[in-house]
């Protein structure tokens, strides 16, 4: 589920996503916005495409702000191609029981007595992908499975 949130006044998409063993900020909006990074040794990150890429370090303390609920985590530096923030289970974890309807896009949060609704924005989950972000990941393949070259079909148009 994608909401739009802030971190330090700059729009944001987040990704909710209860597969994420971890939370991750784009490498991008680290560098655009200065966040602090703090070195680690480097790791591996399996993405949902089946690739694994490596990382390294960790931003501590993020301040993200959406639908008038504020989130403050720490977070790891990571490519992110359609997306800024993924909210994984570090954050998810802290929530306690929550009803969540995917079909509508909505999670129920209850904090101490009031109860928060995050609506997410199905607009925001339709992204055409780029011809470039394609031969991007198939030549990320390549170098995963050692192939010298990836042939593709010629495109019928």
């Amino acid at each position: 589920m994608k909401i739009k949130g802030t971190i330090r006044s700059k729009e944001v998409i987040i990704l909710v996503d209860s597969g994420a063993t971890h939370n991750f900020l784009s490498l991008e909006l680290i560098q655009q916005l200065a966040l602090p990074l703090t070195t680690t040794t480097s790791y591996g990150v399996m993405m949902g495409t089946g690739i694994s890429v490596k990382g390294k370090g960790i931003c501590r303390g993020v301040c993200i702000s959406m639908q008038g609920l504020t989130v403050v985590e720490d977070f790891l530096p990571l490519e992110l191609d359609n997306t800024d923030v993924i909210l994984g289970m570090p954050w998810l974890g802290t929530l306690g029981d929550m009803k969540v309807n995917w079909k509508m896009l909505t999670m129920k949060i209850r904090m101490g007595k009031t109860v928060i609704v995050l609506k997410g924005d199905p607009n925001l989950s339709r992204t055409e992908v780029s011809l470039k972000a394609m031969t991007k990941a198939l030549q990320n393949m390549a170098k995963e499975y050692g192939w010298n070259s990836v042939r593709l079909p010629p495109l019928q148009i």
